[in-house]
């Protein structure tokens, strides 16, 4: 009887010590993994209840902002859905995208949370962001891009500074409904979740002029000015950018050039403002601005200049190899306008439509 006692007496010593050490490794060795688990319940409810920065205009207007309900949860709200392209998005459930996760930090609070409210659990109260995103203006180059039924993008940027003005893309999604449209987003051929001021890839067609022109006047090759113009590189940028599609083939394929508006944007900017490319800033921060990049001489910026002050171009099918693809650039003192748009309808001027309307603001 004693003897059994003791042994039942061992087997509970030895179970309570096989638990204290499985409650020891969860809780010391893999606690970081069970936190960061997406289907962590406290995981979410704390992600819920973060009071994130807003994203504001430099007028102070909201991009996004955050509302807390009647249950102390927080939600993301977007009063101006048509500029994803700008805000990205921001899901508990798909995570982070555009400058929602370019400035995730900064917007959640990580800087400013300390050890005591961690200590606490306090959720971190998040930092306001600002874009130089021109709203009105914005607002004009949405709006032409979405009369036409287009796919396309819009970019405004000054010459001198970089700030964009404009990032205008199409087709763009709502983020509000970004959870209950997911599966369709993701999956939708047409890829209204890519940003085409700074991914989207387009044939040049006759706005190739511009690569011949650039090597004529600095007396280098076509494949030398690609590479100046930095055509065949990705630019620095707080969003995700694509670097071109170059053709083996020079001079004879400088049409099927394919390159992001933001790359047409640079050059050019860097033909209004003496031959330099800013580097492009789409949010307000108090970091070093980073040095212009030389794309071409002065001499060439001046000559050029004019000359593609105000210019259409056309990509025809047979360079697209889909539908017709219309270019419009124009240079206004600092301020540079690109637009690009493609559908079968799509002729030399119908890019030029919303670029003249993006420049009215300028007279104003």
């Amino acid at each position: 009887m004693t003897k059994t006692i003791r042994n039942l007496q061992t087997a509970f010593i030895i179970a309570f010590a096989l638990v204290a050490a499985g409650l020891l490794y969860w809780q010391l060795f893999r606690a970081d993994d069970l936190t960061a688990r997406s289907d962590n319940p406290r995981r979410v409810i704390a992600e819920q209840r973060i009071k994130r920065g807003k994203i504001l205009t430099a007028d102070g207007i909201a991009l996004a902002e955050t509302i807390t309900g009647a249950d102390g949860l927080s939600l993301r709200r977007y009063p101006y859905p048509n500029l994803a392209t700008v805000t990205g998005y921001y899901s508990v459930r798909y995570g982070t995208g555009g400058l929602e996760a370019a400035f995730d930090a900064q917007l959640r609070g990580d800087a400013n949370q300390t050890w005591l409210d961690a200590l606490l659990h306090r959720p971190p109260v998040g930092q306001n962001i600002t874009v130089t995103v021109d709203l009105p203006m914005q607002v004009t180059a949405d709006t032409g891009l979405a009369e036409l039924n287009a796919t396309g993008a819009v970019v405004v940027l000054n010459a001198r500074t970089g700030a964009l003005a404009v990032m205008a893309s199409r087709p763009t999604f709502d983020p509000n409904r970004l959870d209950e449209d997911w599966d369709t987003l993701s999956t939708d051929p047409a890829a209204p979740l890519l940003n085409r001021a700074t991914q989207g890839l387009f044939p040049l067609g006759e706005l190739s002029a511009l690569v011949q022109s650039v090597a004529t006047a600095e007396d280098i090759s076509p494949e030398m000015a690609v590479h100046q113009l930095n055509f065949d590189g990705e630019i620095p940028f707080s969003l995700p950018t694509a670097s071109g599609v170059i053709p083996a083939e020079l001079p004879q394929k400088a049409d099927e050039i394919a390159v992001t508006p933001l790359h047409i944007a640079l050059v050019a900017a860097a033909l209004a403002d003496d031959g330099f490319a800013p580097p492009p800033i789409l949010v307000q921060t108090n970091n070093p601005a980073r040095t212009p990049r030389r794309l071409v001489s002065p001499e060439t910026a001046s000559v050029l200049r004019e000359k593609f002050a105000d210019v259409s171009a056309l990509a025809l099918p047979d360079v697209t190899g889909a539908e017709p693809l219309s270019w419009y650039v124009g240079i206004r003192g600092e301020m540079v306008v690109v637009a690009v748009v493609t559908s079968p309808q799509s002729n030399r001027d119908a890019a030029r439509s919303i670029g003249q309307s993006v420049f009215s603001h300028f007279d104003k």
